[in-house]
């Protein structure tokens, strides 16, 4: 384009000027995120839960599991909540976000009903069948495991290759239930 000379030449000069400042604008702020949203420290979630629970993870009534560590959890606004569901599961909450993270605490292996030395009955990558049993109705739905487990664990499980994981108890040869209706 040739720029001419007079009135239309000054204007698009401007207007190429207003241009390669609005692509430099454009190009400085491309790396930086317009909206960062502030996410939850997983590393000081595990902290605090060690903390709540006077146990480091690994011990016998601390977490048996680290928190996985791609969750991206918004920044909770008032104090996480930590609730112990049962003997062996603590959940952490936060109201305002509406997110709950399950954690499986460690065991005593004597507490167990077999030995440490117990059969794995369901294999990482096996299809399985949830089964939850309330009121007289019985729904029952197949999902595959991600871990290798014996009768009595918890592990997780997922409807399909995309969906995301819950926690199951094993219940027997191939089936799970929820660890909340499995325990009366």
């Amino acid at each position: 384009m040739l720029l001419q000379n007079g009135r239309n030449g000054e204007e698009t000069m401007r207007l190429m000027n207003q241009a390669c400042l609005i692509g430099a604008i454009c190009l400085a702020s491309a790396n930086v995120p317009i909206c960062a949203k502030a996410t939850e420290s997983i590393p000081a979630l595990e902290k605090r839960l060690a903390d709540f629970l006077s146990k480091e993870k690994g011990e016998i009534g601390g977490a048996q599991y680290n928190i996985d560590q791609r969750l991206r959890l918004k920044k909770c606004t008032e104090p996480v909540i930590f609730k112990t569901r049962r003997k062996d599961l603590v959940v952490i909450n936060c109201v305002p976000q509406n997110w709950r993270v399950p954690v499986t605490l460690k065991r005593p292996s004597a507490n167990r009903k077999t030995s440490s030395t117990k059969s794995l009955i369901i294999r990482r990558g096996q299809p399985v069948i949830l089964v939850v049993e309330k009121n007289g109705f019985m729904i029952s739905r197949q999902m595959q495991a991600d871990r290798n487990g014996g009768l009595g664990d918890i592990i997780p499980a997922r409807a399909g290759r995309r969906s995301s994981p819950i926690l199951v108890k094993i219940t027997g040869q191939g089936q799970v239930s929820l660890p909340s209706h499995s325990i009366n």
